[in-house]
């Protein structure tokens, strides 16, 4: 299974709190490299993405570059 995101796409990303239902912060930035985890299953395997992420701006607390973030968490830019 492919990623749903490529590497060079410019993407909003969706920070949230532990809880994972309430979003803490929200920007746009670019992916730069994907990391992919095989997990497998009884009948299957299945394939899970890391993206990490370039912010286009750094904010007070996004001080140290490159983001990482799950596919969930992502939204192509239209």
């Amino acid at each position: 299974m492919k990623s749903k995101y490529e590497i060079g796409q410019v993407v909003k990303v969706f920070e949230y709190y532990a809880e994972g239902d309430i979003v803490k912060d929200v920007y746009h930035g670019l992916i730069v490299d994907i990391d992919k985890h095989r997990f497998p299953r009884k009948d299957s395997v299945h394939n899970h993405y890391i993206y990490h992420v370039l912010p286009n701006s750094v904010a007070d607390h996004r001080t140290t570059g490159i983001q990482l973030a799950e596919e969930f968490a992502i939204e192509e830019i239209t």
